[in-house]
């Protein structure tokens, strides 16, 4: 069987990218365009194919045997499904070596080919993507498109190179659970029922209106902390307070498992009762939200399932995660809807996790490196909740490698071992 290395290089801008959009959206946009790919049987030379869809469909079909060789590329996740999506390409086999390094090196240590070639001291990386930020392939001259080719061609020899150093010590089994994890994405069977997802939500839509004509009030009204303490006042309650786990500081407990608010749900007054009741059920309007994904999958095809092999310490798959760059809000004129976070307004009420809330517009911050640990992706000093209460991902990271080589032997754990082995053996044979 034939192993086929390849490396697809696409159309990107500032706004359609993989740090934008989902790898489903991105691919499937009619905005998306490949440019060219890289590909090499076995240890042949790698030679750099572009052209239209068309054109390059036909050369991938006539030129290789895809359907009875293994794919190899980095991050098989996106190529892969490009070969099945875009070009009706179906290996026999899917390898990938982002996969395997983060089996091998841990979730924590930088699994880019960049940083894998430097690691491995394969050669380096290119830098030509960067040039081609915003470029069609009509917009590349002869000289740019064959400087792009050569910077595609060195990334499927990487990969080659990468996949040859690991291979050896990467077990049989997991390389077809590697298989199995990426079909689930690149060969999608689920069909998502469209008129009963558009029926749920229009059916949510139209459960939401009623308890909002009921109370008398609007959306942004219930959904604002503010103003729906303002809205019990006017009722003759005080609002409930709590201690905010995060700030340090009084704020309302609105929170639907807050004891203040679960009292109020049975005041003796019913229009009391009313409003929190709205609250409550209004506050669930996440499940607006993702319907209306599902439903947009479902116009572009079937639903592919993205699972991440490996994503924590522990080994356990994990969701593929979009760059944090896109947050929930709510504003009068759209109702629910996601938006990049350098969009949001000051008139949008932002999803915190519990509930829509008002905020003080966007600040910039500077930039920070992204750092990865058991299926969380975050800056070092994102907050996250664990055993030992709210700390930042970095701390959390640092406290698990302690408690994991504190339960690691040590070498006196390992001699005495294989001294307990020996003297077990020399009784067997006596």
């Amino acid at each position: 069987m034939d192993l086929i290395t390849v490396d697809f290089e696409t159309y990107y801008d500032k706004q359609f990218s993989l740090s934008k959009i989902t790898t489903e959206q991105y691919i499937r946009s009619p905005d998306f365009e490949v440019i060219g790919v890289g590909v090499k049987v076995n240890d042949g030379e790698t030679r750099w194919i572009t052209g239209t869809h068309e054109q390059l469909k036909r050369t991938l079909h006539n030129r290789y045997d895809f359907e009875n060789a293994a794919v190899l590329a980095h991050n098989t996740m996106f190529d892969g499904a490009i070969l099945s999506w875009v070009f009706d390409i179906h290996p026999r086999v899917l390898f990938d070596t982002l996969c395997m390094a983060r089996a091998i090196h841990g979730v924590d240590a930088g699994g880019s080919l960049a940083k894998l070639a430097v690691r491995y001291r394969l050669g380096e990386k290119g830098t030509e993507v960067v040039d081609a930020l915003g470029k069609r392939r009509a917009d590349f001259s002869y000289e740019k498109l064959k400087q792009y080719g050569q910077y595609c061609i060195n990334d499927v020899e990487l990969t080659y190179k990468l996949f040859n150093k690991m291979v050896p010590v990467f077990p049989k089994k997991e390389l077809k659970i590697i298989d199995m994890t990426l079909r689930m994405f690149t060969e999608p069977t689920l069909v998502l029922d469209a008129p009963k997802l558009k029926a749920h939500l229009q059916t949510i839509r139209a459960n939401k209106q009623q308890v909002l004509d009921k109370c008398g009030l609007d959306l942004k009204g219930l959904m604002s902390n503010n103003k729906f303490a303002e809205a019990l006042r006017g009722l003759g309650v005080e609002p409930p307070m709590k201690t905010s786990p995060r700030t340090g500081k009084e704020t309302y407990a609105f929170a639907k498992s807050d004891p203040g608010l679960k009292e109020l749900a049975d005041h003796d007054d019913p229009d009391v009762q009313a409003l929190v009741a709205a609250r409550t059920k209004l506050k669930s309007t996440l499940e607006e939200t993702r319907t209306h994904r599902f439903l947009d999958i479902a116009r572009r095809g079937k639903l592919p399932v993205p699972i991440k092999y490996y994503a924590a310490h522990t080994g356990r798959w994990g969701g593929c995660l979009v760059a944090d760059t896109e947050v929930t809000v709510y504003n009068e004129t759209n109702g629910v809807e996601t938006k990049r976070i350098v969009d949001v307004l000051l008139s949008d009420l932002v999803w915190d996790g519990e509930e829509f809330v008002e905020h003080e517009g966007v600040q910039f911050s500077g930039y920070d490196e992204v750092i990865e640990w058991d299926g969380v992706a975050g800056t070092a000093d994102h907050t996250v909740f664990t055993e030992a209460g709210e700390i930042s991902l970095s701390e959390a990271m640092q406290r698990a490698h302690r408690i994991e080589a504190a339960r690691s032997p040590t070498q006196d754990d390992v001699d005495a071992a294989r001294e307990h082995l020996r003297n077990h053996k020399s009784k067997d044979t006596v």
